[in-house]
This record gives structure tokens, sequence and C-alpha cells, in this order.
């Protein structure tokens, strides 16, 4: 298969079928094989920028269209945004961008539709450009959405919470490649092994666990580590785990991970606890639980305990008010992660907000009862909405206080709360909320 071919598959497959683009790319190019490195690229190229400009293309695509897009066959409009993004973005010429678009809905046994997409391909080729977006000056919100492909209610929520500037820096970012970032405990060893397989790679500005990786693959990366141990992790999410495990008194302690799957910060705090200590790591998928258990076993984390059980819920066999601190990296809207997952601009909506924002306040209640008197219970989300963050923190109102991290911590990511927030525009990392949180009570 070539790039165009891969692409078209994996588009398809997360248009139709809700798959995630990252893993869709990622099996469909492991199943390509040896593909040339150009190819690949293209591949990737294709599938995330055109999820990251989807509604820009649409926007461009309606004029040449009698239908509206959202009413036609998937695979046909799948193949119109994928040849509007070669055309638009990519600057591809005319027969090359429509040729092989049109050549592939054929081949997915789409006659009639590849006639439409050819003819509103070559329509759009023929005056090949983008709607020109209101002004800010008299709408900020809806040019913000022309401007940088995203859903107007998203638009409105960034602006209403950062300020239109800040909005527009954050949504520029967000359509950008988001870098490799991996997180070693011996980090140093690692940089070098990689130096010496001609692998740029760099220390993460923040996080004294993380790597920077340029022009390397996971594949690659694993060849020249030769054994040492690894793990690929947004700088951002180990901004999370340093946050959680701030200020723990000396000694072993006990850490209550309630969301905790696939694992990553979980073996972070095995990695960075003092020795003896003991991560209890829940999750409420069995598959997933039992994955996360034989990670625990492959990677030697002993202290690491995983149990299959709802965070929202008593969990079976932990004792309240037993544990020296509590994560809560809790599900979330994702809305920080769209460099790695555009294709939740398409997904979310607006209602989606107070429904996540639900699960987490009763999670994160019930998070609160298993940790020790004035504990730091942490609570997190890689989403950028004020519903999901700082709501469902103001939502527990009086019962809980902040619990501040020790004044070293990276100031600049903090709130004036005192509340972890890191966006990829001023830190290179995904976006994530976090809050240090302990209850208020006679007895906490």
């Amino acid at each position: 298969m070539n790039a165009r071919e891969i692409a078209f598959a994996v588009l398809r497959r997360v248009e139709e079928g809700g798959a995630y683009a990252s893993r869709a790319l990622d099996a469909a190019l492991a199943q390509a094989g040896a593909t040339d490195p150009r190819e690949s690229a293209l591949a990737t190229e294709l599938v995330y920028g055109t999820l990251r400009r989807a509604l820009q293309l649409d926007a461009a695509l309606a004029p040449h269209s009698r239908r509206a897009l959202d009413g036609i066959d998937p695979a046909a409009r799948v193949a119109l945004r994928m040849g509007a993004y070669q055309l638009l973005f990519l600057r591809v010429p005319a027969h090359a961008a429509v040729g092989e678009v049109v050549s592939l809905a054929k081949a997915v046994d789409h006659g009639r539709a590849a006639g439409f997409v050819n003819a509103v391909l070559r329509s759009l080729s023929r005056a090949p450009s983008l709607p020109s977006p209101p002004p800010a000056s008299l709408d900020p919100v809806a040019h913000l959405a022309a401007s940088e492909s995203l859903p107007g209610w998203l638009a409105a929520e960034w602006i209403g919470w950062f300020g239109a500037a800040r909005a527009g820096a954050l949504a520029a970012a967000m359509n950008q490649p988001a870098p490799l970032v991996l997180r070693s405990p011996r980090r140093d060893e690692l940089l070098a092994r990689l130096a010496a397989a001609g692998i740029g790679a760099v220390p993460t500005e923040r996080s004294p666990h993380g790597i920077r990786v340029a022009g390397g693959s996971v594949e690659q990366v694993s060849r020249a580590a030769g054994g040492i141990p690894f793990q690929v992790q947004d700088e951002s999410a180990q901004l999370v785990t340093l946050f959680a495990a701030a200020g723990l008194p000396p000694g072993p302690v006990r850490v209550l991970d309630l969301c905790a799957a696939p694992g990553g910060k979980a073996f972070h705090l095995a990695e960075i606890l003092p020795a003896g200590s003991e991560v209890v790591a829940v999750e409420i998928h069995p598959r997933k639980a039992d994955a996360f258990r034989r990670e625990a076993e492959s990677r030697g984390h002993g202290g690491v305990r995983v149990i299959c059980a709802d965070g929202s819920r008593p969990i079976p066999g932990l004792e309240p008010g037993s544990f020296d601190a509590v994560l809560v990296d809790a599900p979330c809207a994702g809305l920080g992660t769209l460099r790695r997952h555009p294709e939740l601009k398409l997904r979310r909506s607006a209602a989606d907000l107070p429904r996540f924002a639900g699960i987490q306040e009763e999670i994160l209640r019930n998070a609160i009862l298993y940790a020790k008197p004035g504990a730091p219970v942490t609570y997190s989300v890689c989403s950028l909405s004020r519903a999901e963050g700082p709501g469902v923190v103001a939502r527990l109102g009086a019962s809980v206080r902040r619990v501040p991290p020790p004044p070293s911590f990276l100031s600049d990511l903090l709130t004036p709360e005192g509340d972890l927030l890191t966006l990829p525009d001023l830190c290179g990392g995904d976006g994530f909320y976090a809050a240090r949180l302990a209850a208020v009570g006679p007895d906490r």
C-alpha cells in the first residue's frame, strides 16, 4: 500500500468505525511492513492533517457541492477531505491530488460516489482557497473557529477562559504535531545511547525524567536503548505525577492511583517513590487491568498492585484513610490532547463536558475517603474546559482545601490558586489541569 492508500484506510476507520487515529495509523503502518520512510511520513501527514483541518476543509468544499457533506457516504466524505487537504495545505498538483483520491473511492466500490468526489474536487481545484474568517474584532469566536478549524463551542470555551490572544495561540499549537517524549529512570544513560545511535534527543525542559526525541521512532529508540527501561509519556503527564508526589513524607509511602490504566503515572510513581513504597493501581476494565498487571511484572515493579474495581465506588480490600497520597487522573473529554487525537474535534460536543465532569466528581469524592487526614488528593484531567477542571473543584466547595506543592515546584505552570495548568503553546506538552486537595473536617 502506498501512503494515500494507507491514509484513506485509516481515515475511514476513524470516520466509520470510531477508531483513534493514532492507533489505527500505527496498526496500518505495521501491517504495511517495511514502508519507505517518505511514504510513512506522507501517510502520517495526510491522516493527522486531514483530521486537524477537517472543519476548514468542509467549509472550503461546501460551495462546490450541492449536497451537504454531513449527509453523504462516509467514504466519499473522507475522500473529499483528503483531496482538499492536499490541494489547500500541501499544494499537491490537482492531477495527483484528485486523480488518486478518486481512484481510492472507486476501489471501495463507490462508483457513483467516485464521480461525485471527482466533480467536487475538480471544482475546488479551479479555485483552491479557504473561506476567509470573519474579522476577529467583529466575532472573535467565529474568527478563531474558522482560522484554526475548531468547533465553535470550543473556540468560545477557550476564549472565555483564556482570552482571545491566548486562545488563538493555544488553538494554533493544537494544530501542530506532538513531539515524541519518553520517560526513563535512567535518563542520562538512555540519552547517551541515543546519541551514540545518531538519534537526536534532548532532556525535557521541566521533567527531570523526560527525553524529547527528534527524528527517531519508538522502534529506533528501543533498538538503541539496549535494555534501558523507558516509556512513551508526554512531559505534561510526567509533571502531573511529580505534582501528585511533591512534598510527601520521607521513607516508604502508600499511594493510590484510582484511574490507572494504561499505567504511565503508576509506573512513574513506582520509579520516584522511596524504596519500600506501594502503589495501588485501580482500573475498572478487566482486560486493561490484566494487561496493566502483566506490564508491571515485566517492568519489575513489584511495588505496584493492580486492582480491578470501579473508582467511583468503595474499593474491595482497601481501608479508608490509609493512603499518604491519592491520584485521580480522571476520564475526560481529552481536549488537551488534540495534537495527538485531532478526531476529538469532530466527536466531542459541549454536552459532553458536564457529563464528564459528573463522572470526575463522583470518582474524586470517593478518592478523598482513602486519603489520610491532610494527605493530598491530586485530581487531574488531560482536558481544557472550565467545567471539567476548575468547575469540579468548585463544586466540592468548602468540603476540601487546596494543598500547595513545595515552593520549588514549577511556579510558572501554577495558577493563582496553586493548580497545575499546562498549555502546549507555553510548555510544549499536552494540556493538563490538576489540583491538589485535602478533605476539611474534624478528623481530616
